[in-house]
């Protein structure tokens, strides 16, 4: 994707693409990260990671088990409002500035509110490029 003129690669593979990672160090490229903060394999050349924290998730589990009211069966879906189990990287503010991070607080403030639906499938993305046009 470099050698085709990318600028910034999200991978979106866990550690399968810190692979990108280092070709972006090797090419002075960005890349952005993801499942947990990436910048320490390229501090230099991730810009950001997008995160989603499984601990929040196993623990919520774990306590919901203890406490004897996990449901079981059913699928668990986390989001921004569950208390950080989706984010960005915290190192992110060493190359994105603050107005973009600002704008980004509040955009997250937004989709919690439920004043922007984010799409989740084919048929509400396809709703969602209607809006669009």
């Amino acid at each position: 994707m470099y050698q085709q003129g990318a600028d910034i690669v999200f991978h979106a593979a866990g550690d399968v693409g810190t692979g990108v990672i280092e070709a972006a160090k090797e090419q002075d490229k960005w890349a952005i990260g993801v499942d947990r903060d990436q910048n320490y394999l390229a501090p230099d050349n991730v810009l950001t990671s997008a995160m989603k924290r499984v601990d929040v998730g196993v623990y919520n589990v774990i306590k919901a088990m203890t406490e004897g009211n996990y449901p079981g069966g059913e699928t668990i879906v986390y989001g921004l409002e569950d208390g950080g189990a989706v984010d960005i990287a915290p190192t992110s503010d060493k190359h994105v500035p603050k107005e973009i991070l600002d704008e980004v607080e509040e955009l997250k403030q937004m989709i919690i509110d439920g004043e922007i639906d984010v799409p989740f499938n084919e048929e509400t993305f396809e709703e969602y490029l209607k809006t669009l046009e």
